[in-house]
């Protein structure tokens, strides 16, 4: 039985994920008392720490065989797309007091600390995963970071580096059942570095079930237009839309072909529709009562009113999602959602139009944490420790439990038996 640490515990999406593939885990660190209490509901008799990850001394900590530790990726590429570079709001500096604001620069610095743990422990293999951009932001310093795993301890680690998107990625369990994608797209960098002297990395390339328009249901296999020749670092997003005839595909972005050898069409993942988890018996409110989050009326933003007006056009009545970022308009239960974010998915919104298809008229609600929590791919009996807004928050941060699953599976399979 191997066993795993938890660095950045978060909601303990990382953690459920090595619990599914059997792993034991030891312990939780982060500065967030509710992630604490998160990990301990979750596994009773967990030794945690309470404490920004800058300041452990990384040999009061218990050696684990895995390390799973996914740093700040907020600051580095804020959601939605935009490049300004954002300050954390607020820093926990261990005291019940918060100190000033730092810059992106310095919070994403946070990726050399399990760099510290490994220095001291020397585990078996180190796992995480952040968004793309924390390579093609500066990849000079991504570069310098990967030389340090080379070096690190008296073996060195191997890294082996793949781009997924939550929404294709289905696990098939050692029991034989099959854990489903979940219904958000959730593009991530996932990495796994593992000791030399284990003379092997685990296969993280993406194959998901996808439907070939030429030869039917397939495995999917990804294709970087942009990298040519094998040049260059295959890391980016998934290409969810072609551009319109006479357009540049994006440089970093990828999609999947057929695998069958003279097709190689371009085939589409099978996906799930967020309506398979949205909770009919919640009920909304009149979009025309305004903002339910003020104390005095205050209208919603013509933006969201477009949105309304946009999925009445586009679904004939029939609920749908309104996406209050990024321009993301109205989309069909039937697809999945865009990411959640760290402020728990506040961004999407459930419409249910009125029978007159008046937008004041229509029944408007945020998704609830227990929507967004299933959109991670948590189980209902994952307990998150706190209020709503806590839980919310927890359910951002985390790890979708598929994807953290995926990897420790992949991993386990080279470790030493």
């Amino acid at each position: 039985m191997y066993t795993s640490g938890h660095l950045f515990s978060g909601g303990w999406g990382d953690g459920r994920g090595f619990m599914n593939a059997g792993y034991t885990p030891l312990f939780g660190a982060n500065h967030n008392p509710w992630a604490i209490r998160t990990a301990r509901a979750n596994v009773p008799g967990l030794y945690t720490r309470e404490a920004a990850i800058q300041t452990i001394d990384m040999r009061t900590l218990p050696y684990a065989d895995v390390l799973a530790g996914s740093p700040i990726c907020r600051e580095a590429t804020p959601a939605g797309g935009n490049s300004r570079a954002r300050v954390q709001l607020e820093f926990d500096v261990g005291d019940g007091t918060q100190g000033r604001p730092s810059r992106w620069e310095q919070t994403r610095m946070t990726a050399w600390e399990p760099i510290r743990y490994v220095d001291v422990h020397e585990p078996l293999a180190y796992v995480g995963e952040n968004v793309p951009g924390f390579f093609t932001r500066n990849p000079r310093l991504f570069d310098a970071w990967l030389g340090v795993w080379d070096v690190l301890g008296r073996h060195g680690y191997y890294t082996t580096l793949a781009c997924v998107n939550s929404a294709h990625v289905s696990v098939e369990m050692p029991d034989g059942t099959v854990l489903d994608p979940v219904p958000q797209y959730r593009d991530r960098l996932v990495w796994v570095m593992v000791r030399k002297d284990i003379g092997k990395v685990p296969d993280l390339q993406p194959r998901p079930v996808s439907i070939c328009p030429n030869c039917g249901p397939v495995r999917g296999i990804q294709h970087w237009p942009g990298v040519q020749n094998g040049r260059g670092r295959r890391i980016g997003a998934y290409l969810r839309r072609m551009p319109k005839s006479g357009a540049s595909l994006a440089k970093r972005s990828y999609y999947y072909v057929c695998p069958t050898q003279r097709c190689h069409a371009r085939v589409e993942p099978v996906v799930r529709g967020i309506g398979e988890v949205i909770d009919e018996t919640v009920r909304g409110h009149r979009f025309g009562d305004g903002r339910q989050d003020r104390n005095e009326f205050e209208a919603y933003a013509p933006a969201a009113r477009a949105g309304v007006a946009e999925g009445h056009k586009l679904f004939g009545g029939k609920p749908f999602i309104v996406t209050r970022r990024n321009h993301g308009g109205a989309t069909s239960l039937d697809v999945p959602i865009g990411t959640v974010t760290a402020q728990g998915g506040a961004h999407h919104y459930l419409a249910r139009p009125a029978p007159d298809m008046d937008i004041d008229e229509c029944e408007y609600r945020p998704l609830t944490v227990e929507e967004n929590a299933d959109a991670q791919g948590f189980p209902e009996h994952h307990e998150f420790a706190g209020e709503e807004p806590a839980r919310k928050l927890q359910v951002g941060d985390a790890v979708p439990v598929t994807v953290a699953t995926w990897t420790a599976l992949e991993t386990l399979k080279i470790l030493p038996s």
